[in-house]
């Protein structure tokens, strides 16, 4: 993992605690992570981003290096869009474009669904979550895959086993062997959120409504990697359907970590669809 700069930690109107770095000038851009993840996984954006924005890369509460902090207070999709809102009330105090992954790209759906004045641009990159499907066989069919692979997972970890947990959730959102070629570097901020998982799978998330996606007015960029699981290109091609303008990429020969894998295609796709929405 590319080194990031000092952390700083701050306590939100909420009591929670979230903890971001900072550096850059400009019309602001939020990085917002996803699972097992935080503020560390954009070393590869934040500089290049940072040569022209006012960049800021945030861990939500209850991950690295806020568990302590947050221990007593509740872990859900909805109380973290909270927190992103209130970052960008008390810290940021200008609207922002987000950049988020996986379940950030998740809960930046939510955000600029509820509170486009806080936002610029939304660019989702392998969003997770569940579509409204009629197929509903389908739909839990997928949804008894998935509990059982988490159920796996936690079986490992509560075993003491929890690098085999860890990658075999890894690998279930990726492909095959990604756990195993990972640097060093993301294991460890992994690990540092093996804690989140178990909240994390308990959290009933609302499926996609098409509703809520035609409320969105903001310009969305959506980001898919090619050889991404299937469910993400699912979600992105619905997604596409039914947010009205929204544009779509896909970045090439790589699957869910396509900003780590191709960090250049990505940072470019980024910085030029913020180009185009500035103000």
């Amino acid at each position: 993992m590319i080194p990031m700069p000092h952390t700083q930690l701050v306590e939100l109107a909420d009591c929670s605690s979230v903890a971001f770095a900072q550096a850059g000038s400009g019309e602001p851009i939020v990085l917002i992570h996803g699972s097992l993840c935080d503020y560390r996984y954009w070393g590869p954006q934040f500089i290049p981003l940072a040569a022209m924005h006012r960049v800021l890369s945030l861990s939500l509460g209850h991950y690295f290096p806020t568990r302590e902090l947050n221990r007593t207070l509740p872990f859900s999709w909805n109380s973290h869009v909270q927190q992103i809102v209130q970052f960008i009330d008390e810290i940021v105090r200008e609207p922002v474009h987000v950049v988020a992954h996986s379940r950030g790209a998740y809960l930046a759906f939510h955000l600029a669904r509820s509170f486009p004045e806080r936002l610029r641009s939304v660019t989702l990159a392998d969003p997770s979550g569940f579509v409204q499907n009629d197929e509903m066989v389908d739909y839990y069919a997928l949804m008894c895959r998935i509990k059982t692979l988490h159920t796996r997972v936690m079986g490992l970890i509560s075993q003491g086993e929890t690098d085999a947990g860890l990658a075999l959730f890894v690998d279930s959102v990726s492909c095959q062997g990604t756990w195993a070629r990972s640097p060093d570097g993301f294991k460890k901020m992994i690990r540092d959120n093996a804690h989140t998982l178990w909240p994390q799978i308990m959290d009933q998330v609302p499926v996609f409504l098409t509703c809520d996606a035609r409320e969105i007015t903001l310009p969305v960029m959506l980001v898919v990697g090619e050889k991404s699981p299937s469910t993400f290109h699912r979600n992105i091609k619905w997604l596409h359907q039914h947010i009205t303008g929204a544009c779509k990429i896909t970045i090439f020969g790589v699957s869910h970590g396509m900003n780590l894998a191709y960090p250049r295609a990505f940072n470019q796709a980024v910085l030029d669809f913020i180009k185009v929405n500035s103000r």
